[in-house]
């Protein structure tokens, strides 16, 4: 375990204006109440963050703005994925600047790549600039997976600090904590799946749901952390629904924003193409995800 990244981060929502600038006070007073709540850290512009439907220049100034407010305070891991690995080292040097923690990216997205293609583009990040990398395994977003050889590889880059696996399979999970060295945290990065990652051994997670329920989510991670399985369990439970809508709902960054909102925060609302809830879905949001109970 890398014992700079472990414990709870929620993927944060990226609070938009009706014009779609940033409202960047908005986020500050969302990362202000996770914060007071206890997280351990946040991911920036990850997914749920809608880093898609950013420009570089967009990124690299929500970037300057954000990480130094709260760098301080927590850990900060900055969503960095573009195809072009040339984009994502210019991201991640402007997160290294601005005192970001760590960056995280996905295997080059859309281009499906083969197991070679994802080490070099790995190996090519690594060597063109110096700052923790969370390797993200989601063949959901990619395409592909990263196998277990690969993996191995990648493992021998002394970046590497963190793996967010997002695959959904309990195996790869396994294989990646059995293979894993002592510098590489390994982190949940399915929400549905929490409860059986801790068990099998993740040291952290990167939480959708931590946006609007970061108590119970934290109050989970703690439990399991402490062998009180029993107790897990029971927390599991009570947000489960909530986790089961996030991973399957095909609107979960629209979903997270209304809530957030419904909170007494601010979630903004969502860039193009994006559209907004009906008052039909954010009413299916509420009840499925027994969102009254989220704390």
């Amino acid at each position: 375990m890398n014992k700079n990244f472990q414990g709870v981060y929620p993927v944060v929502v990226t609070p938009f204006k009706e014009d779609g600038s940033f409202d960047f006070e908005a986020s500050k007073k969302n990362l202000d109440a996770l914060i007071a709540d206890g997280v351990t850290g946040v991911c920036i512009l990850g997914a749920t963050g809608e880093y898609q439907s950013m420009s570089l220049e967009e990124h690299k100034a929500y970037v300057r703005e954000i990480v130094p407010y709260v760098k301080d305070r927590i850990s900060v891991i900055v969503g960095a994925t573009r195809e072009r690995p040339e984009d994502v080292v210019e991201l991640m040097q402007n997160v290294k600047e601005c005192g970001g923690h760590a960056c995280m990216v996905l295997s080059a997205p859309y281009c499906h790549p083969s197991q070679e293609e994802i080490y070099s583009n790995y190996k090519y990040i690594n060597d063109h600039v110096d700052l923790p990398l969370v390797v993200y395994n989601n063949p959901g977003s990619c395409g592909v997976s990263i196998e277990r050889e690969t993996f191995q590889k990648i493992f021998t880059l002394p970046n590497v600090a963190v793996v967010k696996e997002s695959s959904g399979s309990m195996q790869k999970l396994t294989e990646v904590l059995i293979d894993a060295p002592d510098t590489v945290s390994v982190f949940c990065g399915c929400d549905n799946l929490a409860f059986e990652s801790f068990a099998d051994g993740a040291v952290g997670w990167i939480s959708m749901l931590g946006n609007v329920a970061p108590k119970q989510c934290n109050a989970l991670y703690e439990a399991v952390k402490a062998g009180d399985l029993a107790k897990g369990k029971e927390i599991y439970k009570e947000i489960l629904p909530a986790l089961e809508v996030l991973e399957t709902f095909p609107k979960p960054v629209q979903s997270l924003k209304y809530l957030t909102t419904r909170k007494g925060m601010c979630g903004g609302y969502v860039r193009r193409p994006r559209n907004e809830l009906t008052e039909e879905e954010k009413a299916y949001v509420v009840e499925a995800m027994r969102a009254d109970k989220l704390a």
